[in-house]
């Protein structure tokens, strides 16, 4: 019988996590599935392990274990969460997250209808403070796209996708083909960053296959301290500050990468930049999100002065 896991890592958000647990536990699988909900408790004090105990005891549901990592690295409670599991697939669900029922059966329906190695859901944005004021359709903060399941994923986005593009929330993976190696998540980038989008480069260079799959959508709380522009610029500069370590990382010939990389930021940051100038002048609404892009191509631009020491 085809078994899968739920990992879902946590790190002092318990209200969070029992809405994510909850919602997990209550996934209906498709015919002949089995799956298991794992929590790993990345906080120095254990602080969900009493919140875990109580949610096993709610009532009918996926069987629901927890496991403790006390030193605080999102890539090594990753690491331990595929290393106690035994499914040939593992679903991650970031513990601010919470599937929409019948998540988990779509995302082994189009895994085993297509054959993916990956399969990655749609993240919808859940704005208990109202929606940003420069943002007023979240886009920003969406993993959206309008393409019908199967459909080839790429490695990397551009403007007519939205949002974070791919990550480690509501994703489905092969154990056998993405997960093999003894570490799959770098620990060296669990504090600051950019563990998942090194795996996936590591997983699309191997000639695995990632495809969307549009019904398995999944819902992440949006607090209203991440829905200022300031958050938001500091986000899209670290993001491309991330992109530009892990393409630097990963490249061939890394003198030319950086040549390369600080002629195109430069002339990126000097486009962009005029855009925004003249959306400001002319009092457009679209200045502040020429802001946003303006911070992510600095990040690119500065790419080495990535922090080792931003918590996850």
């Amino acid at each position: 019988m085809p078994r899968s896991a739920i990992v879902i890592c946590t790190y002092n958000r318990p209200e969070m996590l029992r809405r994510a647990v909850r919602s997990a536990r209550a996934q209906a699988l498709p015919p002949g599935h089995e799956a298991e909900v794992l929590v790993v408790d990345n906080s120095p004090a254990a602080n969900a392990r009493d919140s875990v105990a109580a949610l096993a005891a709610e009532g009918p549901g996926l069987p629901l274990r927890y496991l403790s990592t006390p030193v605080p690295n999102v890539s090594e409670a990753r690491n331990a969460g595929v290393a106690n599991t035994a499914g040939e697939t593992l679903i991650f669900l970031d513990d601010d997250q919470w599937f929409e029922p019948g998540c988990v059966a779509a995302l082994l329906e189009t895994a085993e209808a297509t054959g993916a190695d990956m399969v990655f859901g749609p993240v919808r944005p859940f704005f208990p403070g109202g929606m940003p004021a420069w943002d007023p359709t979240g886009r920003s903060y969406r993993r959206d796209v309008d393409w019908p399941s199967g459909t080839p994923m790429p490695l990397d986005h551009n403007d007519s996708q939205s949002g974070r593009w791919i990550a480690t929330g509501n994703l489905l993976l092969r154990r056998a083909t993405c997960l093999a190696e003894p570490v799959p998540f770098d620990p060296a980038l669990g504090i600051c960053g950019g563990e998942d989008y090194d795996l996936f480069v590591r997983l699309h260079r191997a000639g695995r296959r990632m495809v969307w799959c549009a019904g398995a959508v999944a819902q992440e709380e949006v607090p209203a301290s991440r829905t200022t522009l300031a958050y938001i610029r500091r986000r899209s500069f670290h993001a491309g500050q991330i992109y530009g370590v892990m393409t630097f990382r990963h490249s061939a010939c890394k003198p030319c990468f950086a040549l390369r990389t600080a002629l195109r930021a430069s002339v990126q940051l000097g486009l962009v930049a005029l855009r925004w100038g003249l959306a400001t002048l002319r009092g457009e609404a679209r200045a502040e999100r020429h802001s946003v892009k303006l911070a992510e191509v600095a990040g690119k631009l500065v790419w080495w002065s990535m922090s080792r020491k931003t918590p996850w």
